[in-house]
């Protein structure tokens, strides 16, 4: 696919970030404590497998909590509920309730991908930078705060009442900023989080993220002319945000 053409920045006025898999190395963060956790046991564990189930059976959940089948719920709380489900197809790791609680506890000690940290603080010199996820709002402050990290806010939808993909949840980012939805722009590696950010009415940017992100992620397809931005990576995203960089 050609390159896409220069990106002019104007009337920006707010970033508002996915992090998991975007920000966080998700991904192999959940794997490497999976895999000490097995090394303890002597269990011979796929890692990346458990843990794309484990995500996977946390969006279940938080389908259910969308649509009325669960009542409200803290992320942690799907997590643990994804994972005491999990536990019974890995006999051979015996997870207990306090195994669970302690495995749950991953997702606050998430690992950013190394070119986050600089970009996001450069960012904030010309930008309002805030989080957006469904992420819980506690697991996103410890990971930052260990990545150091510093986010004008940080807005987790377990507070919100409402959840990506729900227009309203990004609605609230330029709500609560007292913006227009198109001064705002959603950064994600998603592009179907990137696509209800867009129905939603905001503008967004696309960065890509290593194949080994998550499951199904296909980095190939590259750039996307239906997003007002592509990046390469985090200082790709400075060098077009920020011209004078």
């Amino acid at each position: 696919m050609a390159e896409s053409m220069k990106f002019e920045p104007q009337g920006i006025k707010a970033l508002a970030f996915d992090v998991g898999g975007t920000v966080f190395n998700w991904h192999q963060t959940v794997c490497d404590a999976v895999d000490a956790l097995a090394g303890e046991r002597g269990a011979d564990v796929d890692a990346g497998t458990f843990a794309n189930a484990w995500r996977l059976g946390m969006f279940a959940v938080l389908s259910e909590v969308r649509f009325g089948a669960r009542g409200a719920m803290s992320t942690d709380a799907m997590q643990r509920a994804s994972l005491r489900k999990l536990a019974a197809d890995y006999p051979a790791l015996a997870l207990s309730a306090a195994d669970i609680d302690s495995l749950a506890g991953v997702w606050h000690r998430l690992t950013p991908w190394p070119d986050v940290p600089d970009a996001v603080n450069r960012l904030r010199d010309d930008y309002t930078t805030v989080v957006l996820t469904v992420m819980g709002w506690g697991a996103m402050m410890a990971s930052s705060k260990a990545a150091g990290i510093a986010w004008d806010s940080i807005l987790s939808c377990e507070f919100l009442g409402v959840w990506k993909p729900d227009a309203e949840a990004y609605l609230t980012v330029p709500r609560l900023l007292a913006l227009r939805p198109d001064e705002v722009m959603m950064v994600a590696a998603h592009p179907d989080d990137l696509s209800a950010a867009a129905a939603a009415g905001l503008r967004t940017a696309y960065v890509i993220r290593p194949a080994t992100c998550e499951p199904g992620y296909d980095p190939t397809d590259f750039p996307r002319a239906d997003f007002d931005l592509n990046a390469r990576d985090f200082p790709d995203l400075v060098r077009q945000l920020c011209p004078g960089a």
